[in-house]
C-alpha cells in the first residue's frame, strides 16, 4: 500500500508519516524545509519497517511545480491507496488593513489551504494515481465553527475545504474513494510557537480533556480515516480538540 501525505517534513505531516511507515510506502511532500525533510526520512528510513519513504519537494500553490509532481508520480507508476493533504499555511493577520502588505494573508491562506489542496487532488485523480478503493484524509480547523480574530482567511479556507468533503464523498463514491477529514483543535506545533506559557495554560484550562493536544493525536485519527476501520466512513469532519467545541 502506497500513501501520499503533504506537508510531511514537519509537526502533523511528520507525526502522520511516523504513525503510517509501518503499513505502508510513504511519499512526503514538502515545501521547502530539505533538512527537515532529511531528518524525517533519515528518522524513519532506519525504522525496521519493511516500508519505503520518499520525500519530495514542491510548493504545491504553484502550478507548473504541482503539474512537475504529478508527472514524477506518474512516471514511478505508483498508485495511492492514501492521500493526506495536510500541508496549509497560517497567519494572523487583521482582515482590515490586510490588503496594504506586499503578500495578502487572505489570498495567501486561500490559496494554500483550499485552492492548492483541491488543485492538487484533481490532478492525482486526473492522472489516475488514486486507487479504487482509496480513502483521501483532508486536514482542517476547528476554527471553521469557532471564532477568532485574526483568522479570517484561514478559517474561510478550512471552510472550504470540508464544504468540498461533502460534494466529493458524493462525486467520488462510484469510485469507491472516500473522503473524509479531520479538524484540530490547538495542537503543539511551529504553528503555535508564537503562544507563550500563559497563553497555553489558558486554553488547556478551557478544554474539557485539560490539555492541548499533539500531532499525534490528529496522527492517530488520520490512521483510523485511512484504515479498514472505517472502510464504510465517508464525507465526515472530525473535531480532534479534547472536546474545546463543546464548551
Amino acid at each position: 500500500m502506497s500513501v501520499l501525505v503533504t506537508g510531511a517534513s514537519r509537526g502533523i505531516g511528520r507525526a502522520i508519516c511516523a504513525r503510517l511507515i509501518g503499513e505502508a510506502d510513504l511519499v512526503g511532500v514538502y515545501r521547502s524545509n530539505h533538512a527537515a525533510a532529511e531528518s524525517l526520512a533519515s528518522e524513519l528510513g532506519a525504522a525496521p519497517a519493511g516500508h519505503t519513504l520518499r520525500t519530495l519537494a514542491c510548493d504545491l500553490t504553484n502550478a507548473p511545480a504541482r503539474a512537475e509532481l504529478i508527472d514524477g508520480l506518474r512516471a514511478s507508476q505508483v498508485r495511492f491507496r492514501g492521500v493526506v493533504m495536510n500541508a496549509g499555511v497560517a497567519h494572523y493577520s487583521p482582515f482590515v488593513g490586510s490588503s496594504g502588505q506586499p503578500s495578502d494573508p487572505v489570498l495567501a491562506e486561500l490559496r494554500g489551504n483550499l485552492e492548492a489542496p483541491l488543485l492538487f487532488l484533481r490532478g492525482l485523480l486526473e492522472a489516475d494515481l488514486v486507487e479504487s478503493g482509496a480513502s483521501v484524509v483532508f486536514v482542517s480547523s476547528n476554527l471553521v465553527r469557532h471564532a477568532l480574530a485574526g483568522h479570517v482567511g484561514y478559517a474561510a479556507a478550512k471552510a472550504g475545504l470540508e464544504a468540498a468533503v461533502k460534494q466529493l464523498c458524493a462525486e467520488l463514491g462510484p469510485r469507491r474513494i472516500r473522503v473524509n477529514a479531520v479538524a484540530p483543535g490547538l495542537i503543539l506545533t511551529d504553528m503555535t510557537g508564537h503562544m507563550s506559557d500563559s497563553e497555553l495554560a489558558t486554553y488547556a484550562s478551557e478544554v474539557p480533556l485539560g490539555r492541548s493536544g499533539s500531532p499525534d493525536d490528529i496522527a492517530r485519527c488520520v490512521a483510523f480515516f485511512l484504515g479498514e476501520q472505517s472502510e464504510y466512513v465517508s464525507g465526515q469532519v472530525l473535531d480532534v480538540d479534547g472536546g474545546w467545541g463543546c464548551r
